[in-house]
């Protein structure tokens, strides 16, 4: 296999990781150091089109690993990653390479897992995600985070962890619940007061939370979660609740499977893919579905 190395220099340790790794490793690689928002997809077309690379490692968060899946889109590449950054969800529920020599087994050995992809469309908007898309509440504290200084002061001083509960406090000073009509499997739901819409495909969301604990990469599933008609106190044991994955069984709390699943909007609302923020409004439907094209992900071996 042919291997590039897509970094994100801002996102916690990722050139000292990298350096860590380059100094063990005896195998040839290529690095490219990504420099601003979208550049990673940039370079992952690019190796697309030259058609030499086939392993394609990141060292970076969520959000780099996100750019580079909506590079590879449906081609044969294989995605690993050295995980980094504050939030790290991907990292909590796949396998991530840990150590230089695990790329080097890889590399002579290589074993990968099929996962699903999911695929979000608002009219001519159309992305891929791995981890989770949502709506209102959880995609507001995202855009602060991604906004903000202070995660990359947290992230350097290896507090990552506190990156979502700290601007959290901060959402709840201007957030604003919402109306939806959730559509699952073409059936349709209005929910009053609502405060987010998240659609998983794996159990975890920002830093750690169990938002959706039967949640798997590999069930052509998607796992949907409604937050719903509740007060700000309420709101904060719910979230809370999350973490330790015991808010199924709460009134104030819908969650389903389903093949495919239409949000329609009544206004514009702040939404997010794998933490990467944006805003789509009640003139077309958020649509999601499972792609019908498999990713492959490295599975690094570990030394018993």
């Amino acid at each position: 296999m042919t291997l590039a190395f897509i970094v994100n220099p801002v996102s916690g340790k990722g050139r000292k990781i990298l350096d860590r790794f380059k100094h063990k490793l005896t195998i040839p690689y290529r690095t490219y150091i990504t420099n601003y928002s979208g550049h990673a997809t940039k370079i992952v077309k690019h190796l697309v089109k030259e058609e030499k690379i086939t392993l394609i490692i990141v060292v970076g968060g969520d959000g780099t690993i996100h750019e580079v899946l909506n590079g590879i889109g449906t081609h044969p590449i294989t995605l690993g990653v050295i995980k980094n950054g504050s939030g790290n969800d991907y990292g909590r529920y796949f396998k991530t390479f840990e150590h230089p020599k695990e790329v080097e087994r890889f590399i002579k050995h290589p074993i990968q897992a099929q996962v699903d992809v999911l695929k979000v469309k608002h009219g001519n908007f159309s992305r891929l995600f791995i981890n989770n898309s949502g709506i209102g509440f959880d995609a507001l504290v995202c855009e602060y985070a991604n906004r903000s200084r202070m995660k990359k002061f947290l992230n350097k001083h290896h507090l990552g962890q506190f990156v979502y509960p700290y601007f959290v406090i901060k959402a709840l000073k201007t957030f604003k619940p919402f109306s939806i009509t959730v559509s699952i499997n073409g059936e349709a739901t209005l929910y009053e007061r609502v405060w987010f819409v998240t659609v998983s495909n794996q159990p975890y969301i920002g830093g750690g939370m169990r938002i959706a604990t039967h949640a798997k990469a590999n069930d052509q599933l998607l796992d949907v979660t409604v937050v719903h008609s509740l007060d700000v106190k309420t709101f904060l044991k719910v979230f809370w609740l999350v973490y330790l994955g015991k808010h199924l069984d709460l009134p104030y709390v819908s969650q389903e499977q389903a093949y495919t699943v239409s949000v329609q909007l009544k206004d514009r609302i702040v939404c997010h893919s794998d933490g990467e923020a944006c805003y789509m409004n009640g003139h077309f439907p958020v649509e999601y579905t499972v792609s019908p094209h498999h990713l492959r992900l490295a599975e690094p071996m570990r030394r018993k």
